[in-house]
């Protein structure tokens, strides 16, 4: 038996309750392997409905290793896609006709991406939960660095009425075959392809000032939501401005916090390992200070048990912040 034939065998059967409890309520996409946590760093595998995607992000796999890889594909009636991070993978996939389910709802796959990555981001079930479950119909909901909108859809669950805000128009097309594959309401769902700072700053009312308001932009009336999606990337510039999880968090929550109706909530993401939760939640409560909006309420919610965390301290950190 390989090394990695051992720890996937012991990571199947650690999981065997989480992947029996995932399969009852409608899903068929989860990680099967850590590896970061669960001794192959650089190696992370998931289901994502046929699929068995391997993702390596750095080293090579030996011929063993895509055997065992192979054989589990076989066992469990599943298609092997092996994505190397950073290395072509041809020409992108947009219309495979493939989707994965994620408790009753559906979501386009792809073998081939034009992106760096899935299309679903596992570790987010947590706050896709989340939204199903506390996002009521009557809602009005902004989804920033939308990407393929599954936050967007998961809030649109009971039939809120849902902003997405991305500048990648593949990320959008893919947001409305998800929007489709759902049945959701195209009155009711809508995309902004733009960036996000000059739409978050006009619909706080701040408004786009300076050699920022010389750029062609989308135009949008200030306006206040009930639920605010915030989930940027760790570190990503712009025409506009920089997003910085480390360095400047405020910058993307304060407008955030100005477009929110009172009593309305925010779900916040920080991506950045190298900042602690603690830190973070020093961050968020100045942020809300310093914007005068009162927090009720400040909740972290934990990625669930397909991503362990040795230390307790996940790369994702996910936080509902209820304002005044």
């Amino acid at each position: 038996m390989s090394t990695l034939q051992a720890l996937l065998e012991r990571s199947i059967q650690a999981r065997a309750v989480l992947h029996g409890r995932l399969q009852a309520e409608g899903t068929d996409c989860w990680r099967v392997f850590h590896g970061v946590a669960e001794g192959r760093p650089g190696l992370a595998v998931d289901r994502y409905g046929p699929l068995l995607l391997a993702q390596l992000f750095h080293g090579e796999l030996e011929p063993e290793d895509l055997q065992t890889l192979q054989g589990l594909a076989e066992d469990q009636g599943l298609h092997l896609v092996v994505w190397r991070r950073g290395q072509g993978r041809g020409a992108p996939e947009m219309d495979s006709g493939l989707t994965c389910c994620e408790e009753g709802q559906r979501f386009a796959l792809a073998e081939r991406s034009p992106g760096l990555d899935p299309w679903l981001f596992l570790d987010f079930r947590a706050a896709r939960r989340w939204l199903r479950a506390q996002v009521p119909a009557d809602a009005s909901v902004l989804n920033l660095f939308a990407y393929t909108c599954s936050a967007g859809v998961a809030a649109a669950r009971q039939g809120a009425e849902v902003w997405n805000v991305d500048f990648g128009r593949w990320c959008l097309e893919v947001g409305g075959r998800n929007r489709d594959l759902n049945g959701l309401d195209p009155e009711r769902f809508h995309f902004w392809r733009e960036d996000v700072f000059p739409i978050l700053w006009q619909l706080s009312g701040q408004g786009v000032r300076g050699r920022a308001a010389r750029r062609e932009f989308l135009r949008v009336e200030p306006r206040l939501f009930d639920v605010v999606i915030l989930d940027p990337p760790t570190l990503a510039r712009s025409p506009f401005g920089k997003v910085d999880l480390v360095a400047d968090y405020p910058a993307m929550l304060k407008p955030c916090l100005l477009a929110l109706r009172p009593g309305g909530r925010i779900l916040a993401t920080n991506h950045a390992a190298g900042v602690d939760r603690e830190t973070w939640e020093q961050v968020l409560r100045r942020t809300a200070e310093k914007a005068g909006r009162e927090l009720q309420a400040l909740q972290f919610l934990a990625p669930e048990g397909d991503f362990p965390s040795p230390d307790g301290q996940p790369p994702l950190k996910i936080a509902i912040l209820s304002a005044g």
